[in-house]
């Protein structure tokens, strides 16, 4: 099922929570499945690159990686990294904001697919970028979320300066 996409700022409590590891032995359950079939549902649907639980407002180390097919990823850790890699970053919870960002070249990472099988996954290039940007939202943050306060902030001070004048 498509479901909505948390916004910031408006959901900024629930998008700034840390999310939980989900317990092997819980990753068949019916409600982790159905979780993942909607974070399938919802990444596609949005034309997204990646898909983290806590962005459908479950604070779960769970995430799509809508790159080069999909792929899932439950309770993701990088156990190694090399090079940089510059790209445009966007974020699906802060839509029409874009970044410069700078980020691993390659990640390689340890984690459990939707079968509740231990898997190794490497992605290079816009790839890494994406699955470092997912594992943020992990940790309750977003490069995103700094820049729409920065350019908020920005947009206070001209309007003030401006009814000064």
């Amino acid at each position: 099922m498509v479901r909505k996409i948390l916004k910031y700022p408006e959901d900024k409590e629930t998008l700034m929570q840390k999310s939980k590891e989900v317990k092997i032995e819980e990753i068949k359950s019916e409600f982790i499945q159905n979780l993942i079939t909607d974070i399938i549902d919802t990444v596609k649907d949005s034309g997204g690159a990646g898909l983290s639980a806590i962005q459908l407002g479950f604070p779960l180390r769970i995430c799509a990686i809508n790159w080069d097919g999909i792929h899932i990823l439950i309770n993701p850790v990088v156990t190694r990294s090399r090079g940089q890699h510059k790209m445009q970053e966007g974020c699906l919870s802060v839509p029409g904001i874009f970044i410069e960002g700078i980020r691993a070249q390659k990640v390689w990472i340890s984690a459990y697919n939707e079968n509740g099988d231990a898997i190794e996954y490497a992605e290079g290039g816009n790839g890494s970028f994406i699955v470092q940007h997912e594992l943020d939202h992990f940790e309750g943050m977003c490069p995103l979320f700094m820049a729409y306060e920065q350019m908020k902030g920005e947009n206070e001070n001209n309007e003030i300066q401006e009814k000064q004048e």
